[in-house]
């Protein structure tokens, strides 16, 4: 009596089920109906991570984002290395807008993904994303600036300044940029140290109207120090001497008190600039008391060219890239791992330049992310007994009972791939166990 009375309510759900079941998972339009089937499938099977991944993405596209990252999370727990699921954790933390939490995980998903087309249009998104939080950070401290409290700035916070030209040749002028990069580079390898990002001192000096100079003088460096967040700024310049020698003076600026310490003085050919940036990179982590381990020293140290000409490419590639000129600062990066093919700077620098350019010329929003991924990547067409099967399936497996009413005579291999072609035989193989 008991199994007939499962039977009939399985009966029963399996037909409520497959008349709601839509032509398409996860469209808008039936995101309230496949979360309530999917509720049912998450109650009768609790550790199927695929159920809870489809609820959250569910409760994604029905615009609940908080129930959707819940049962995502839960997916996670169950299955790490499933791609939707982190796609789909991203795309509810950028619509909470969560941004840093959204490029954590899109950063995670382009581990995963294999699709080199689609792991570029989240590239391109991440740069968005990024660019987005720079420049409302930046617009934010402009508005707020009265209220912003230097002496609550970390001390271990520092920022750093295009050099100055001093020589006399205009042909030295890409350096200014390429010697403060190679700076923010080697500062940021120590883990005690937080340094701004080139991209964050950009934005605010459009913002100040300070960006066709680039450089900032003794008056406005306190100010600009305090709008980025930084406790500390390095500025410096450079000029040439007899014997095609050249000298890099460097200083750095409290922003709290705008005194300004005269750090040191190197000189030699200009070949040598590598050896002399690293002179001052030492001297800088010296003057602000930072502590560097064995392995941050040895990073520090590594040149990333021996190439000058490499280095003046890849300098003029920043200049470009400042301005929004993508194009000529990839031909410059290219120039320079042509020179120096193992210039891993430059290839960096030439990967982020393809990738502004692309955002520059397409920008794709987050639906038009979500609809492709949609085409691509989900789950098949899912068919009128797909969901009514899953729930079906679990429930039969709890009352000990057959779903009925199937007329599905495919073998689970074809089905598993919505596949009508008959499959080979399979050969059965006999094992005789002999007893004692």
């Amino acid at each position: 009596m008991k199994n007939k009375i499962n039977l009939v309510l399985l009966c029963v759900l399996t037909v409520v089920l497959s008349s709601c079941a839509g032509s398409h998972y996860g469209s808008s339009s039936n995101a309230k109906v496949e979360i309530k089937q999917l509720l049912t499938a998450e109650q009768l099977n609790p550790h199927d991570y695929a159920v809870k991944r489809d609820l959250g993405t569910g409760y994604y596209k029905a615009g609940d984002y908080d129930k959707a990252l819940d049962k995502l999370m839960e997916a996670r727990v169950m299955n790490p290395g499933d791609a939707k699921t982190i796609f789909y954790i991203g795309m509810s933390y950028e619509k909470k807008d969560m941004p840093n939490d959204a490029i954590k995980y899109y950063r995670s998903y382009n581990t995963l993904s294999d699709s080199r087309s689609f792991k570029n249009k989240i590239s391109r998104r991440i740069f968005q994303l990024s660019n987005a939080q720079v420049t409302r950070a930046v617009a934010r401290a402009v508005t707020m600036e009265k209220a912003i409290d230097v002496t609550t700035i970390p001390s271990n916070t520092v920022a750093v300044l295009d050099f100055e030209n001093l020589t006399k040749s205009d042909k030295l002028n890409p350096l200014s940029k390429g010697l403060a990069q190679m700076l923010i580079t080697d500062l940021a390898k120590a883990k005690e140290l937080k340094v701004v990002e080139r991209h964050q001192l950009n934005t605010l000096l459009k913002e100040l109207e300070l960006v066709e100079s680039g450089l900032v003088d003794k008056e406005s460096a306190p100010r600009v120090g305090k709008l980025l967040g930084a406790r500390k700024l390095v500025k410096g310049g450079f000029m040439d001497l007899a014997d095609k020698n050249i000298r890099i003076d460097a200083s750095l600026t409290q922003t709290g008190t705008s005194e300004t310490d005269q750090l040191t003085e190197v000189e030699g050919e200009l070949e040598g600039i590598f050896k002399m940036q690293k002179e001052l990179v030492f001297k800088i982590i010296d003057e602000m008391g930072v502590h560097l381990t064995k392995s941050e020293r040895e990073a520090i140290q590594k040149v990333p060219t021996e190439s000058l000409l490499a280095f003046m490419a890849y300098s003029r590639g920043l200049d470009f890239e400042d301005k929004g000129l993508y194009l000529q600062a990839k031909t410059q990066y290219q120039e320079a791992l042509s020179l120096d093919p193992g210039f891993d700077m430059a290839q960096q620098n030439l990967n982020q330049a393809e990738t502004a350019g692309s955002v520059s010329s397409a920008k794709a929003d987050i639906g038009q992310l979500e609809k492709e991924f949609d085409d691509k990547f989900s789950d098949p067409v899912r068919n009128e007994s797909t969901i009514s099967r899953l729930v079906s399936t679990s429930f039969a497996a709890q009352t000990g009972t057959s779903p009925q009413g199937d007329n599905d005579t495919r073998e689970p291999t074809q089905e598993a791939t919505d596949s009508d072609k008959v499959l080979p035989p399979t050969i059965r193989v006999p094992i005789r166990i002999v007893l004692p």
